[in-house]
C-alpha cells in the first residue's frame, strides 16, 4: 500500500507529465474528481478511487524510479 495521499498521487502524475484527462482515463475516475482531488475540495475519496489512483502511480512513478 502507498503511504501518500490521493492528493500527492494526483500531483506526481500531474508532475510526471500526465493530464487530469490522462488520469481519469487510466484509473476510470472521473476528470472533475481527478480535479476535486488535486485541488483539496475531496480530501476522502472512495476506497476504489485511492485503489485505482495506486495502481497507476506505481506503474508510472514506480517504472520511473526504477
Amino acid at each position: 500500500m502507498n503511504e501518500l495521499t490521493p492528493k500527492a498521487m494526483v500531483q506526481a502524475l500531474v508532475d510526471a507529465g500526465l493530464t487530469q484527462c490522462e488520469i481519469a482515463e487510466a484509473t476510470g475516475v472521473a476528470q472533475s474528481s481527478i480535479c476535486r482531488l488535486l485541488t483539496g475540495v475531496h480530501t476522502d475519496p472512495r476506497l476504489s478511487t485511492v485503489r485505482a489512483l495506486e495502481k497507476l502511480y506505481a506503474n508510472t512513478i514506480g517504472n520511473q524510479k526504477a
